[in-house]
């Protein structure tokens, strides 16, 4: 029997129905391939003359309305946050555990505004792993005064050459001088008084950054912008703290499904099911759900060691994700330990997230069937890969290019 017969027979399965594979044979079997697929072909990625503008397929209207009855997400359903939070805390008991940023001798001032802007600009690269900014900026000053960045594109070619920042420039110019315009106008032309204007609480911090697309804050940059001001010591923060999250990314959901304090009904889907991102989306805000629990249940641990707010945790769960626990490679039973050579190259808050027995801190956490397991990937909406580029009509072809 053919894969694609037992593909058809697994489905007739969960329909509660019996498939005869054996009335199928050669060129009968063709002819059923080829009408199934153009049944699938048509419900997922054809639009219907009768479909309303806003949608693709039919697949897409269902997958809206739907997707998060189908995937019947659970956050910490057997305890998991509960068991995640003990580890951490034998680790927090006895270190100081934060994000890695050389800031060198300069002002509170100063630092927010640097941060500010490469924050922007921080997502396809690495703005830690490059030359510090914090130096780039006692250097060219100019680059990172909103002042002079509203009125000059040289300024911020400067600055994203340095950063490596070399793809979407239509987007990350625009984000620039947009956030140092909002800084001039609203702000005193510093992004340290942000705290200040909005009396330090974290909820209209975000909100107020990621008002608009033009200042170029998603939800993720927005916290770790703002989690960073509370790790520099730059910002105090007095209202809802508890609301300043893990930041949502491949990593931080990878170890969330593979310790199971996020689960689903089913492994997450391939990005190209995934119409407009829904399922990424649900995945996004109940990750930074599930650690934002971590951080609660770690709290009923008697004199605990919880830092300050649940985005606190997010150097140790991103540097896991990134070292111990990527996707192809784990350092946990049955895979293999970390190498003693590899363990002692590490900075020393990074040889935090191994046990002395040089497995993973979350290995006897994760059991042996989510270990596997990994994050979604997201197609964007706009641009030249994305799902609106992608809409086709009942002629068939067309679909997503690259």
């Amino acid at each position: 029997m053919s894969n694609f017969l037992e593909f058809l027979e697994k489905l007739a399965q969960h329909c509660g129905v019996k498939f005869e594979t054996k009335k199928f044979k050669r060129e009968d079997e063709y002819e059923l391939a080829a009408n199934i697929l153009n049944e699938i072909n048509k419900f997922l990625y054809q639009k219907k003359a009768t479909l309303p503008p806003e949608y693709i397929s039919e697949f897409h209207k269902y997958w809206k309305e739907n997707h998060e009855k189908v995937m019947l997400p659970k956050v910490n359903p057997n305890g998991e946050c509960s068991a995640v939070a003990e580890v951490l805390e034998g680790i927090y008991e006895s270190n100081t555990i934060k994000v890695q940023l050389d800031t060198l001798d300069l002002t509170k001032e100063e630092i927010a505004n640097v941060r500010f802007f490469t924050a922007i600009q921080d997502f396809n690269i690495d703005v830690h792993a490059r030359s510090n900014p914090f130096e780039f900026y006692k250097r060219h000053p100019d680059c990172l005064n909103p002042e002079k960045v509203k009125d000059n594109d040289l300024l911020v070619d400067e600055l994203l050459n340095f950063l490596g920042a070399q793809s979407q420039r239509d987007k990350r110019k625009p984000w620039m001088v947009n956030s140092a315009r909002l800084l001039v106008e609203k702000y005193g032309s510093s992004a340290f008084n942000i705290c200040d204007v909005h009396n330090g609480d974290v909820v209209e911090i975000v909100r107020a950054l990621t008002a608009e697309e033009r200042y170029g804050f998603s939800t993720k940059k927005a916290h770790m912008f703002l989690r960073d001001m509370a790790d520099l010591r730059v910002w105090e923060y007095k209202r809802n703290i508890e609301k300043l999250d893990v930041m949502s990314d491949k990593n931080t959901m990878r170890v969330a499904l593979r310790t199971g304090i996020l689960q689903f009904r089913i492994s997450l889907l391939a990005s190209f099911l995934d119409v407009f991102c829904y399922q990424y989306s649900l995945v996004d805000r109940l990750n930074r759900e599930a650690w934002r629990k971590v951080w609660e249940e770690w709290n009923k641990i008697p004199n605990n060691c919880r830092p300050p707010t649940p985005a606190s945790m997010d150097y140790l769960i991103f540097r896991l994700g990134k070292i111990a626990c990527r996707p192809n490679k784990r350092f946990c039973p049955p895979e293999k330990k970390v190498a003693e050579k590899k363990l002692e190259s590490l900075i020393p808050q990074d040889r935090l997230i191994f046990k002395d027995d040089r497995y993973c801190i979350f290995s006897e956490v994760c059991q042996l069937d989510r270990k596997i397991l990994n994050a979604p990937n997201s197609i964007s909406i706009e641009g030249r890969t994305g799902w609106k580029s992608g809409k086709t009509n009942e002629g068939g072809g067309g679909g997503i290019s690259s």
